[in-house]
């Protein structure tokens, strides 16, 4: 597509996207998340390298991210209970540090850029989102207009999956896209998905309503197992695990020390855990059951090996410059001189063309030093934290089990992103953060009908 022809096109959709915004931000908000799914990147479309972004999502964002500046400093429209609320103040915190570790950064024009996305991501999805989803009808609208505008992501899938065999694992890898760079980030955001959607066919509602849902999950379950994800498989499998240990609603207190002394364990058993995936050598397959244990394969797995070679790159990067790190979204341009010989593999690259730190922590770790980890994980335990409290204050009804359901999609990405990093697209983006958003929201209303 040219130049000319791709500006004949943008023109009367930027026109549609300011009259509608002018008319309700809510339904603007509601056809973003829509085409979230089916956005592609700029350099798709145009065949250029240049500045790359995804349309129409991120312009739209952008927008939005104006809007949202007006609302919040002019017109003084948000609420002061949603702008003091601790998930809001890391939220300010983490971008504050984002703006500081841009300036110090070795590649400020990449870190900029990182900076303006993670603006009107938060601005959007977030500070827009958690003033509309004090009304319960919103928050399900969101979760279905994202989840109709990945449904036809999955129906193209599927439909290039059964062309070349159901069972052709490789293929399915790269089968979503242009709509998703690989199977990874589209694993993980039907993962983000299946529990609302399953809360939500179990509330009340009309045979419809209903028949729609299944017929979402049904068309969603067969995604999830064809993207052959195993981090997404994994997510969930805990996730799941972790909802239904907060449905016992155990006392707090002994939720808390049961918590404490998980972790003891975990790191106590650490270097028996690294022996036994040392130990494992099953690869990935079609057999479901061997796909799966193969993600504890790190003595013949590619994947792994190439993953484990991107953590240790991240940590020595970090060694470096602890403190401030690289910069925001330097990681990938940085790391090649931190490679040994000795860990690299078939899918090594010195060019900064393969992908970044595969970790969300260890990414923040190696471009904004500590505290810019320290705040990433502040905002996931704090909202995770926000969301058990909600569900423990709340009655055994719809809202208290979709605050469950929510929290149990956020512990999907907070546990994927232990092994991947798609914080910075805005598929996921609008999943974490809107997710997020309605978590707070929730605890306000919970907190305005008690006082």
């Amino acid at each position: 597509m040219t130049g000319s022809e791709l500006l004949i096109l943008i023109i009367p959709a930027a026109l549609a996207v300011l009259l509608l915004a002018l008319v309700s931000l809510e339904h603007l908000l509601m056809l973003t998340l829509f085409l979230t799914p089916l956005s592609l990147q700029l350099s798709y479309l145009t065949g250029s390298t240049g500045i790359d972004i995804s349309v129409p999502t991120e312009p739209v964002m952008a927008l939005l991210l104006l809007i949202t500046l007006f609302k919040l400093i002019v017109t003084r429209e948000f609420s002061r209970d949603l702008l003091r609320h601790p998930v809001t103040w890391f939220i300010g915190l983490y971008l504050l540090w984002t703006l500081i570790t841009a300036i110090t950064s070795t590649m400020p024009a990449v870190s900029f850029k990182t900076l303006a996305y993670r603006l009107w991501f938060t601005a959007g999805f977030y500070l827009v989102v958690a003033q509309l989803a004090i009304s319960d009808r919103f928050r399900k609208r969101y979760l279905i207009a994202y989840s109709a505008g990945l449904a036809i992501v999955i129906v193209y899938f599927i439909i290039r999956v059964q062309g070349a065999g159901l069972l052709n694992q490789q293929f399915a890898h790269s089968a979503c896209y242009p709509f998703y760079k690989d199977h990874t980030s589209f694993g993980a955001s039907i993962a983000f998905l299946l529990p609302p959607l399953t809360v939500m066919l179990f509330s009340r509602g009309g045979l419809a309503r209903k028949g729609m849902l299944a017929l979402l999950l049904v068309l969603f379950v067969a995604g999830f197992i064809l993207s052959y994800s195993r981090a997404a498989w994994v997510s969930l499998i805990i996730a799941a695990a972790v909802a239904l240990i907060l449905w016992l609603r155990m006392p707090a207190r002994l939720l808390s020390v049961s918590a404490a002394l998980l972790m003891v364990a975990l790191v106590l058993s650490a270097n028996l855990i690294w022996q036994r995936m040392d130990s494992t050598t099953e690869d990935s397959s079609t057999d479901l059951g061997q796909h799966l244990r193969s993600s504890s394969n790190i003595s013949t797995d590619q994947s792994n090996l190439e993953r484990i070679n991107r953590w240790k790159c991240a940590l020595r990067m970090f060694a470096v410059k602890p403190h401030a790190g690289w910069g925001p979204g330097t990681y990938q341009f940085s790391y090649g001189p931190f490679q040994k010989a000795s860990e690299r593999t078939a899918i090594s690259t010195d060019f900064g063309d393969a992908g970044n730190a595969h970790s969300e922590y260890l990414g923040a770790l190696s471009e904004s030093g500590w505290p810019g980890a320290l705040l990433f994980l502040a905002i996931t335990v704090s909202v995770i934290i926000t969301g058990i409290r909600v569900w423990y204050r709340g009655k055994r009804d719809a809202d208290g089990y979709l605050a469950l359901a929510m929290v149990a999609g956020l512990m999907t990405y907070a546990v994927h992103g232990v092994m991947n990093s798609f914080l910075d697209s805005d598929k996921i983006a609008a999943l974490w953060w809107g997710f997020t958003a309605i978590i707070t929201a929730m605890d306000l209303e919970q907190k305005g009908e008690a006082g």
